[in-house]
């Protein structure tokens, strides 16, 4: 199982271990719901019995209709609690869910990280595509053995022959199931990188369309688009194809196991057969057995299509799930072995899917700690990506093992830094606090201790929307300090040099490797001859 699908499935247990109470009340009520039924339709068996055999009149029997009709409010009322659980269930999963990627999302922002666009998107479909698994599959997975098992009981009491029958042609459906769910699984992970990966091409095109218009690049623009929408149009058809078979060889199976069980009590009444108890069958038994045979199918039928609903929510979950938590880590984040002492990362096999058709495969490598390392090559090589999967921003495929450094957090310098429109001291100070004189001090360092000389409020001093106010290289500078004073053992930055004069490009160079030679590890994603000239490591990316 890949890293990915192990994160996905782990993050389905940790959710669902916060509706375990829902849950177990809604099995309760599926399982005395499945005894109400075998008690109606066994009510309906005598009814019919005592008129048709024993010719009894309507009135004689007033009080097994009472009964029929308690029982059958019985079966609706315990039906709507069911639901009702499952209601609450999904509710708290939902919100857990929701609740759990606001957390990532602000972990990542208080690492200097900015969000994309696209990742609002999680919040619509993924999330919705859990619903099913909770308010569904969930409570089936438990039913789908204890309510067939307890018709089983009373069709073996009724007649072993018909209980043979259904023993038989019940397993045949779960194990038909769980062939096609291998495949399903897969599909419905595809598929969800597919509506993630149309929502973020999308997303792209609209916030960056006053730049397409000036490079007459619509075009262009739309055709990512329309072949983003028809990546999108493959992968839905190929989850309902397996669907639609599923449900078409499941529906097979049933009805053939419902004919010989309606056969041999045919056959067994009318006197055509008299062997293996058929003799012994009564109107009451051989109707019961008949009216139950469907109802022992039912909780396979619900299984097999909830099954979906799980392979649809672990797709789902290869977006929504924190790559840094490790499977059964409860939301705690991973403590990773096997990498040797001194390494801060380490990666083998490891690629990631941009979009349908585009791959990006990286070679095996490693990172040590405390030294400053250049990630290097041409624009569009993959230099950013690779910084968001050492991040744990992007899903990937491969064998990545940190180092538990990151449990701590990473100060993420971005090549467009986060500002507010606030004070000097508030943008500083946005993601921890520091003194004042800290503060001065990590100016003077960072070569903006002449701002404070020219702000005649200092610190207080107001910048604008996005900092205005501040020149670019100021402005990066700014972001620069809030890593240098952050208590954080791994800085990443992304082209921090890039469009900076020489001023301000040899500032920043010189503090990253002041932070690395401090025992900070500084991982950079660059093509500055100058920042590359002083790395401890360099690595090399090729698409």
């Amino acid at each position: 199982m890949s890293t990915v699908a192990a994160s996905a499935h782990a993050y389905l247990q940790q959710l669902a271990r916060t509706v375990k109470r829902p849950i177990m009340w809604a099995f309760c009520f599926g399982l005395i719901k499945t005894a109400v039924i075998v008690i109606q339709l066994a009510i309906v068996a005598s009814l019919a019995h005592e008129l048709f055999v024993h010719g009894r009149g309507l009135v004689s029997l007033l009080h097994l209709f009472i009964w029929l009709v308690v029982f059958s409010f019985a079966r609706a009322g315990i039906g709507l609690l069911q639901n009702a659980c499952l209601r609450l269930a999904t509710q708290t999963a939902s919100h857990h869910a929701r609740t759990r990627l606001l957390t990532r999302w602000r972990r990542q922002i208080d690492g200097g990280a900015q969000l994309s666009a696209a990742d609002g998107a999680l919040q619509l479909e993924p999330i919705e595509s859990l619903k099913g698994y909770f308010s569904r599959y969930l409570v089936q997975q438990y039913l789908v053995f204890a309510s067939p098992l307890l018709i089983l009981i009373v069709c073996f009491s009724l007649n072993p022959v018909v209980g043979v029958l259904l023993l038989l042609s019940g397993p045949i459906i779960p194990l038909f199931m769980a062939l096609v769910g291998m495949g399903a699984e897969r599909l419905s992970q595809k598929h969800a990188e597919q509506t993630f990966a149309l929502s973020r091409t999308f997303t792209d095109k609209l916030r960056n369309v006053i730049t397409l218009k000036l490079f007459n690049a619509g075009d262009a623009a739309l055709q990512d688009v329309a072949e983003a929408g028809e990546g999108y149009r493959k992968a839905t058809l190929s989850t309902l194809k397996v669907a639609f078979l599923s449900s078409a060889v499941l529906e097979f199976f049933s009805s053939v196991a419902i004919a010989g069980v309606a056969l041999y009590v045919g056959f067994g009444l009318l006197g055509y057969i008299d062997w293996l108890g058929a003799d012994e069958l009564t109107l009451f038994s051989g109707l019961l057995v008949l009216l139950l045979a469907p109802e022992y199918f039912a909780p396979l039928r619900q299984f097999a299509q909830s099954y979906h609903d799980r392979a649809a929510a672990i797709g789902a979950a290869t977006l929504l799930c924190d790559p840094q938590q490790a499977p059964g880590s409860d939301g705690q984040p991973a403590v990773n072995t096997g990498l040797p002492e001194g390494l801060s990362f380490r990666w083998q096999n490891l690629s990631v899917i941009l979009a349908e058709g585009k791959r990006i495969t990286y070679g095996d490598g490693e990172i040590a700690k405390g030294g400053l390392c250049a990630i290097s090559g041409h624009s569009g090589s993959g230099k950013t990506t690779l910084l968001r999967v050492l991040l744990k921003q992007m899903p990937y495929q491969g064998n990545l093992i940190c180092t538990t450094e990151m449990s701590r957090g990473v100060a993420y310098f971005a090549q467009q830094p986060f500002l507010i429109a606030g004070s000097l001291r508030d943008n500083i100070n946005l993601f921890e606090r520091h003194s004042d004189d800290t503060i001065i001090a990590g100016l003077r360092q960072v070569g903006l201790g002449y701002l404070l000389r020219s702000l005649p409020e200092g610190l207080a001093a107001k910048l604008g929307e996005k900092g205005r106010g501040l020149s670019g290289g100021e402005q990066r500078r700014i972001a620069l300090l809030r890593c240098v004073l952050s208590e954080r053992r791994i800085v990443i930055a992304d082209e921090p040099t890039e469009n900076l004069d020489d001023v301000s490009a040899e500032v920043i160079c010189d503090c990253l490797v002041d932070l690395a030679a401090t025992g900070k590890t500084v991982i950079v994603a660059t093509h500055d001859p100058k920042l590359l000239a002083r790395a401890t490591h360099v690595i090399e990316v090729t698409a």
